[in-house]
């Protein structure tokens, strides 16, 4: 996993190439995001994985405060937004993702 991925679209190739998964996180709620959101819709739905990074990227609306898992929905609900799919969609997604990764039966 490339884990709380900053770098830009140009990037990912590479990354992917490589068998990377790309973790994104709270920067994606930020409302300055350009480049992590023109990153993010550029990762295949099967390469990407969502984070919290607690305590650390904490998203809007919480930005300030310490990060949690609970407050994953919202980088889900930014992350469904950008790639044009249904929260619930991208849920199945990255939950099989995850399970793939870990190798979670």
């Amino acid at each position: 996993v490339v884990h709380c991925y900053s770098g830009s679209a140009e990037t990912l190739p590479q990354l992917l190439d490589l068998g990377f998964m790309i973790g994104f996180d709270g920067p994606i709620t930020f409302k300055n995001a350009k480049k992590p959101l023109a990153a993010l819709a550029a990762v295949p739905l099967d390469r990407l994985v969502l984070e919290t990074d607690a305590p650390w990227l904490t998203p809007a609306p919480h930005r300030g405060k310490r990060n949690e898992p609970s407050y994953l929905p919202f980088i889900g609900a930014k992350a469904a937004e950008i790639l044009g799919v249904s929260v619930n969609e991208l849920a199945e997604k990255t939950t099989a993702n995850a399970t793939r990764l870990f190798r979670i039966i």
